[in-house]
């Protein structure tokens, strides 16, 4: 569910929030992942009861690896956006290192030079930094997202996200 809840007087709570969107293709390769040690592991428990615990402690770093680094949700703050990633973890970065935002095309989510928190890639946006990295996410609601986003940059700098200063 996305909504609006803070103001530009409230800087610690979000202007906008949306879900990470999840594809079902992300959820079965996270699950392929864990499969990949968890079915071994529980295999050898009788015949290697040490390669079992092995691959068994290999499956729950990996649970914690993708608990860690999948995004959750996306938070829009008046100076800043927030990537929510697994407690305690998140990515913020202040609204005048970005130049643009856009939809990003199929193609771009799967190739892509920046940080790459795409889990959905029928949703998912780019935004254009003007230094250090960009980034491509995945937010449930992207065009309500892209709107709300260069609407924040508006009210902040006196200009959407589209590329010009």
């Amino acid at each position: 569910m996305h909504h609006n809840r803070g103001t530009a007087e409230d800087p610690l709570h979000p202007v906008y929030e949306v879900p990470a969107a999840y594809s079902s293709v992300s959820i079965w390769m996270a699950a392929g992942l864990l499969a990949i040690t968890l079915v071994p592991g529980i295999a050898f428990l009788y015949f290697a009861p040490e390669g079992a615990l092995a691959l068994l402690a290999c499956t729950a770093f990996d649970g914690l690896l993708l608990y860690a680094v999948l995004p959750r949700r996306y938070q829009l703050l008046p100076d800043r956006l927030r990537i929510v990633l697994g407690r305690p973890f998140a990515l913020t970065f202040r609204l005048d290192t970005i130049s643009e935002v856009r939809s990003a095309q199929d193609m771009e989510t799967l190739v892509y030079w920046g940080v790459r928190f795409v889990t959905s890639t029928t949703s998912a946006v780019e935004i254009v930094r003007k230094r250090g990295l960009n980034f491509m996410i995945s937010p449930a609601h992207p065009e309500d997202f892209i709107e709300q986003l260069n609407r924040a940059l508006q009210n902040a700098y006196g200009r959407p996200g589209t590329g010009h200063p």
